[in-house]
């Protein structure tokens, strides 16, 4: 039985029981023993029948570098896996998220124009808001207005009615400012008002309209 070693090892089996390595060692020079070479556990053995025809093959173990190879490709493979299943989550997530939003806006409105009548009746509530603020706050400049006047004829008046000229028009200049505040509001309500019926018209027609039979 014959074994070579260059890098592999062949192993050659006589008729006769017995088994004779052959290698090549790292200064070429051939080696024939009865006993596999130190290096041989390391190496692809290859088992030869008398005739020299392959009967087996023992591959050669692992590597470190081959250990390190598959590690990185086991770990590799898990958070693929960790991925595929995070993705399936978030779509269930939002297939979950999608049939909540469609059972609101089903509970919610009839139709698309029922959205829309809705919007506009919160509008005109708005609006309507809106429009008294401006008036108090025009009464309120007009009312400032005449005030500075008086404070302007300082010589006219007294100091005591010049302080309660002050101390009106300090609270005339508050209450303007919380109008103008509450104006900015009300103008924020509008527009929050426009963007969720455009949101529920959009959302209603693909969820609801187009997803009847």
């Amino acid at each position: 039985m014959l074994a070579l070693l260059v890098p592999l090892v062949v192993l050659l089996i006589p008729p006769v029981d017995a088994r004779i390595y052959r290698w090549v060692d790292d200064a070429g020079v051939v080696h024939y023993s009865t006993t596999p070479p130190p290096s041989a556990a390391e190496r692809e053995l290859r088992i030869l029948d008398g005739e020299g025809r392959q009967r087996h093959v023992r591959p050669a173990p692992p590597t470190a570098a081959d250990r390190e190879r598959a590690a990185e490709a086991r770990e590799r493979e898990r958070q693929e896996a960790e991925l595929r299943e995070q993705e399936q989550a978030q779509r269930k997530a939002e297939a979950a998220a999608r049939h909540a939003r469609a059972r609101q806006l089903r509970a919610a409105y009839a139709n698309v124009d029922e959205i829309r009548q809705q919007r506009d009746r919160r509008l005109a509530m708005v609006e309507t808001t809106l429009m008294l603020s401006e008036r108090q706050e025009a009464t309120l400049q007009s009312e400032l207005e005449r005030i500075a006047g008086q404070m302007r004829n300082s010589a006219q008046v007294d100091k005591q009615t010049m302080e309660r000229y002050r101390e009106e028009f300090a609270d005339l200049e508050s209450r303007i400012h919380r109008e103008w505040a509450f104006q900015r509001r009300q103008r924020e309500v509008y527009a929050e008002i426009m963007a969720s019926a455009e949101e529920d018209m959009r959302d209603f027609e693909q969820l609801v309209t187009q997803a009847q039979p």
